[in-house]
């Protein structure tokens, strides 16, 4: 019978934690333990002596494809090889089928490579067709769907619908003589068009600074200041610092 004495009776026996029954049991389970830990180790080896494979959680993302490469930004110090020249409405255009445009007909041109040689195509092509001299029907959907909007755009816009419609005839405009960049990116390209004046017996060019950026896929325009290519021009005596590029 358990004496009332609780803890003499406790320091009378033994503690269960010491009896041989309870250390062969922790013993065992060490064991176990250590022999799950070894196959757990085994079975994520690559096949390498000592290595390990990471493990990877349920959550972790799926390996995204490589990105795109740059984009090209070194502007051409020659002509442009590959490009022809076409007569639309009184005045030699070029095309190009690496640069563009991939559609045009005689009253637009569109869909240009965002690369420094299709956004100088495209600079001439937008400056020849929203010209008044192109026509009511070349410059209103040039000027409206590939100009950017901006107040600018509808002087220039009130400017043309003004003009008499008198379509130019070969001969009667300035043709284009060649070209230099300002600037250039992927994104905002600014362009000097020269043409060469027909007017007067000395030989002279006028050069239009042109600005155009890339919006929706394609290389739009930059209203003039004041809807005023003159704004945006310079006269020259001579072509210095300037790619000779044109029909010849």
């Amino acid at each position: 019978m358990r004496s009332k004495n609780y803890q003499a009776d406790y320091a009378e026996e033994p503690s269960p934690w010491t009896r041989p029954g309870f250390v062969l049991a922790a013993v065992l389970l060490l064991v176990i333990l250590a022999l799950g830990v070894v196959v757990a180790v085994q079975s994520r080896d690559d096949g390498k002596p000592g290595s390990v494979a990471p493990t990877v959680s349920a959550g972790s993302a799926t390996p995204q494809p490589e990105p795109p490469g740059k984009l090209p930004t070194a502007v051409p110090v020659t002509a442009p090889a590959g490009v022809t020249w076409q007569v639309v409405r009184g005045t030699a255009l070029p095309f190009s089928d690496r640069a563009g445009p991939r559609e045009h007909s005689d009253k637009q041109a569109k869909g240009f490579a965002r690369t420094p040689e299709g956004a100088l195509i495209a600079a001439a092509q937008l400056v020849s067709r929203v010209g008044a001299a192109a026509g009511r029907a070349s410059w209103q959907p040039t000027l409206t769907q590939q100009f950017l909007p901006s107040a600018d755009r509808d002087t220039l816009q009130s400017a043309l619908a003004a003009e008499p419609e008198q379509q130019a005839q070969p001969g009667d405009l300035a043709p284009l003589a060649g070209y230099l960049y300002v600037t250039y990116t992927p994104d905002t390209a600014v362009i000097g068009l020269a043409y060469r004046s027909v007017n007067g017996a000395t030989a002279r060019w006028f050069i239009v600074t042109t600005t155009l950026q890339w919006r929706d896929g394609d290389w739009k325009m930059v209203a003039p200041p004041g809807g005023a290519w003159t704004s945006l021009s310079r006269t020259v005596t001579d072509l210095n610092g300037v790619v000779e590029w044109g029909a010849r």
